[in-house]
């Protein structure tokens, strides 16, 4: 019986071992990789505690008591459980370790996921943006506190609805419905500006939204995130800066029509300075008003000499909406001395030279110049005529009568230049210009061209018998003559003194001889008187010289000067023709 006694001490020992060293075995380890049990696994770990351990007091007790009677087969069982739980310890020992370690890093994620999800949270739920999930209804899951604020609703008001029940606009939910199922069609992400209109607030405000697809963790259903930014002031901002580029836009169009008026003007200006005559001032006005009014047409009317009817000058334009002889009292304008405006705005006085039916927008403006009403300046648009455009009209007008002023100086003026004051005849700078111009177009043509060269005769004594005012009615009286006895298109000139000169071109030598002769007799046979006194009548001497091929002005007059002395030498009151001697 003593190897069964030893083999059941042994047995039983060995297996009390092992149960008290298992649960040692998962302290030490429990203490040295600092796993945790959760409460709820607490009843199961006790209870499997307890029931190790008490195994392990059950064997110790039965290693006491040797005199129990065993069989075989339970020595057997006993020497196998023995051997098992000693194998169960030994195998524990490598792997119970490692499982526990286990565990604790499964543990320690664990705790890292909920820090992170508790930041995640807190970041969703203080962040400053909207952020929300949906599900595939687009009904609401969440929404943080932005949103809450943001629409004033609590934390559980929206849960559970879609976009188009609690908006205030049910279309911009519908639109914000169908862009979360673009998101879940597309399974990608969607950036977007939405415009959302709060309660209580007349203007909309805008969001910068991000919308994402993604699957629920825990079910595996598609759900729908999305986090929105507030750019309402952004957008506000932007819309500012483009109204002050469009106002910036429109400023420097109208500063480029205004800098293209002013070169309009300038141009008219300049143009107005150089014009000879009438005529071309009113093509120059009638020019840059077909610039400045593209739109309208228009006409310039002037008042005829005889004070009588207005005539049409010059006019633009497509349409003709006014007469082209009128008289007068027919224009409101002329009849009040200031501009008439008849417009659908504007019902201001009719103007009777009007064609009718009458429409659109009419501007009559009065024209000014030397002083008095010359003619109005007629503007026709199919609709307005702008304010802007009234002014410029004025600046036009005004601008005319200057030019008209001007012209009229330059016209005295050069009047006074080419004549002589006492005779009105042309004075001798004149003379020695117009003489080259017609020694050219006569060489050109090949026509001749005849210079008379005159002198009164004993003019000296004349001037101390009756003095020199009587003297200049003399020359005042033979200015008269030679007027009347020359052709339109001849040239008088007195030269100075009592001397004159007259250019006769395209007249044969013969012809010649005969129309001054009779210029001769004519002078010889003069009346004169100063007042009721007849003077003393006079007699001149002429000389003739016609032009050759490459002859210059100063040749020419030299060679009818010296006809002429010669007509002095050989007697006087005579007509004497040059005669080239070297020939």
């Amino acid at each position: 019986m003593e190897p069964i006694y030893w083999n059941c001490i042994i047995a039983h020992g060995i297996t009390a071992f092992s149960y008290f060293g298992i649960p040692i075995l998962v302290g030490i380890f429990f203490a040295k990789t600092k796993v945790t049990i959760p409460s709820k696994f607490w009843p199961a770990f006790l209870l499997s505690g307890g029931f190790v351990i008490f195994c392990g007091f059950h064997h110790l007790l039965a290693a006491f008591e040797p005199d129990s009677a065993v069989s075989l087969l339970y020595l057997g069982v006993l020497d196998v459980m023995a051997f098992v739980s000693l194998c169960v310890l030994l195998c524990l020992i490598p792997t119970a370790y490692q499982i526990l370690e286990a565990i604790a890093k499964s543990q320690e994620n664990t705790r890292e996921l909920q820090r992170s999800q508790q930041i995640q949270r807190l970041f969703l739920d203080q962040g400053p943006f909207g952020a929300y999930i949906k599900d595939e209804q687009s009904r609401v899951l969440y929404y943080n506190q932005e949103i809450q604020s943001r629409f004033s609703v609590n934390s559980q008001e929206w849960l559970g609805k879609t976009d188009s029940e609690f908006l205030t606009d049910p279309e911009e939910g519908r639109r914000v419905m169908e862009n979360d199922r673009v998101v879940l069609k597309t399974l990608s992400p969607l950036k977007l500006i939405e415009e959302i209109k709060i309660a209580d607030d007349e203007q909309p405000c805008y969001w910068l939204s991000f919308k994402f697809p993604f699957s629920d963790g825990a079910t595996g259903d598609r759900r729908i995130g999305g986090i929105s930014i507030d750019i309402t002031e952004s957008i506000e901002a932007q819309r500012s800066l483009t109204d002050l580029n469009r106002q910036l836009e429109e400023r420097t169009l109208k500063l480029e029509a205004k800098k293209r008026e002013l070169i309009y003007l300038s141009d008219m200006a300049d143009m107005l300075y150089c014009c000879d005559s009438e005529d071309e001032v009113y093509q120059v006005v009638a020019l840059t008003c077909s610039k400045l009014f593209p739109s309208m047409s228009g006409c310039v009317y002037i008042i005829a000499n005889s004070k009588n009817y207005v005539q049409m000058n010059s006019s633009w334009g497509d349409e003709k909406s006014s007469k082209e002889i009128f008289s007068i009292s027919q224009c409101w304008a002329l009849r009040r001395g200031k501009l008439n405006l008849l417009s659908p705005c504007n019902s201001g006085l009719m103007c009777s030279h009007l064609i009718q039916p009458v429409n659109g927008a009419h501007l009559c403006f009065p024209l000014f110049g030397q002083g008095e009403i010359v003619g109005i300046l007629h503007l026709y648009a199919l609709e307005e005529i702008s304010p802007e455009d009234q002014q410029i009209t004025e600046i036009i007008a005004r601008t005319l009568g200057f030019a008209l002023n001007n012209l009229s100086i330059k016209k005295r003026l050069a009047y006074d230049n080419l004549r002589d004051g006492m005779t009105q005849l042309f004075n001798q700078s004149y003379m020695e210009t117009i003489l080259e111009q017609r020694l050219a177009e006569a060489e050109r043509s090949g026509q001749p061209l005849s210079v008379i060269f005159l002198d009164i005769d004993n003019f000296k004594a004349y001037n101390s018998r009756y003095g020199h005012l009587t003297a200049n009615i003399v020359i005042r009286g033979l200015a008269k003559l030679l007027l009347k006895s020359i052709r339109s298109f001849d040239i008088p000139c007195r030269w100075g003194g009592e001397e004159f000169v007259i250019v006769m071109p395209n007249m044969t030598l013969e012809t010649l001889r005969k129309r001054v002769e009779q210029l001769r007799l004519d002078v010889e046979q003069m009346q004169l008187k100063d007042g009721d006194r007849i003077l003393q009548g006079i007699t001149a001497s002429f000389g003739i010289a016609v032009s050759e091929s490459g002859i210059t002005v100063t040749d020419f007059l030299n060679r009818a000067n010296q006809a002429m002395l010669e007509a002095k030498r050989t007697g006087k009151n005579r007509v004497i023709e040059y005669v080239n001697r070297y020939d």
